[in-house]
């Protein structure tokens, strides 16, 4: 009986003995057969490391760490330096090992000290300035040393513009609709001629107001007190008008307007107070004819992209980590091959990149980055300038090359050099 129980003792610490052999072995094969190590050394020496969005532990300038076998993200930052960004593959026997020196980002260049209702045509910006209520045209270009500045800036109206909830720039900026609560005026520059300029009635009981990018027609919801509601086409002064489509009849309020960059299309998206009525519809600017392409609602904003292929929207998020309430979603014109973009953010904040496939943004969750985003592949190119950290972006605009944007920064209105991490 004795014998027995010391086989059995003997049988248990064999196996013990091989399981653990096993198990050590098996660490072994994942800590050095199925990780790699990688090590960055930066400059400056408090630039954060992250792999795949995770940061990692930097010391006097150094991090090292392991990862899993396959890719990965590396990314370097650092306040005011232009970003690192490297996509790796760690293979089985092989390290990484890098040194990044950061490179000094751009430092914005301010043009005006308060700023709104802006647009931008090629160098040239133009801007109400919040304190004198005079509209602005400041253009942009090099100096005599070769350095980008503001050229000049100078007041193009005579008098303030004032109680303007809102301003609709023509595509040559020659002209502008002032919104006034539901009352619209046509504002006529002149050729910034200060003497001939004028200001004429457009018309009332209007909701959204847009102007064609081809300078074709301009749309607008109309609902005066008869309980009329109804998107109309209209020339420059209003005395032109077509009755585009009755939105009454298909229970649509106060919608929401945008034009296709190719001016064929334009979308109409309902405000109602129920948000499950709110989805997209498209009307096609020749033909007039009126589609929903959405079956489900909670749609609050939409864009075209460049091509004029595809429609980019905002969706009614719940989620109270969104700082936008919204979250971007992409489908084709027919309502078909719908793709989350996983980014949190408005519609309207969007803009047009020359590639169809490239949208440009602050950055989701971060309002002081910028952002260019692949909407097919999902890869992104963060630009960089010096204080951004504490700029708070509210609005972008990019200029015409697709190497500069101008933005406003608590209300200052800036210039800056694209300088990305791709």
């Amino acid at each position: 009986m004795e014998n027995k129980t010391t086989q059995k003792s003997k049988l248990v610490k064999n196996v013990i003995i091989i399981t653990s052999v096993v198990i050590v072995a098996l660490i072994i094969y994942i800590a050095f057969f199925l990780h790699g190590r990688i090590t960055v050394e930066v400059m400056p020496e408090n630039a954060i490391v992250t792999i795949d969005n995770k940061p990692m532990e930097v010391k006097n300038g150094k991090s090292s760490f392991s990862a899993t076998l396959g890719k990965h993200t590396i990314k370097v930052e650092a306040d005011d330096y232009i970003g690192y960004k490297e996509e790796i593959t760690l293979k089985r026997g092989r390290n990484y090992a890098k040194k990044v020196a950061l490179v000094k980002a751009p430092a914005p260049i301010e043009i005006a000290p308060s700023a709104s209702n802006i647009a931008i045509n090629g160098n040239q910006v133009f801007y109400q300035n919040t304190s004198d209520k005079l509209i602005y045209r400041a253009i942009i270009g090099q100096n005599e040393v070769g350095e980008i500045a503001v050229k000049e800036n100078q007041a193009i109206t005579a008098k303030p513009i004032t109680n303007v909830d809102k301003i609709v720039w023509s595509p040559s900026k020659e002209l502008m609709l002032l919104k006034r609560g539901e009352n619209v005026d046509l504002f006529d520059f002149k050729k910034y001629d200060f003497v001939n300029q004028q200001e004429t009635t457009f018309g009332s009981d209007i909701g959204d107001i847009v102007w064609s990018p081809d300078d074709s027609r301009i749309a607008y919801y109309y609902a005066p007190p008869s309980g009329e509601k109804s998107i109309i086409f209209a020339n420059k002064t209003n005395s032109t008008k077509y009755r585009v489509a009755n939105l009454a009849e298909l229970g649509i309020s106060d919608p929401y307007l945008a034009f296709s960059p190719n001016s064929e299309w334009l979308a109409v998206i309902p405000r109602n107070k129920n948000y499950a009525e709110n989805t997209i519809y498209l009307i096609n600017v020749f033909t007039k004819e009126i589609k929903k392409i959405a079956d489900t609602g909670d749609q609050k904003e939409a864009i075209f992209t460049v091509d004029s292929e595809k429609i980019i929207y905002s969706t009614y998020s719940t989620d109270r980590n969104n700082p936008y309430e919204q979250a971007l979603s992409v489908m084709d014109l027919a309502g078909q091959n719908k793709k989350s973009l996983k980014i949190n953010g408005s519609a309207s904040s969007i803009r047009y990149w020359n590639d169809a496939n490239r949208i440009f943004l602050p950055r989701s969750g971060d309002s002081s980055k910028l952002v260019l985003y692949d909407i097919e592949n999902g890869n992104a190119t963060d630009f960089y300038f010096q204080g951004q950290n504490d700029s708070e972006i509210s609005e972008i605009f990019l200029n015409d090359d697709q190497k500069s944007a101008i933005f406003v920064s608590k209300d200052k209105l800036y210039y800056i050099k694209l300088a990305g991490n791709s």
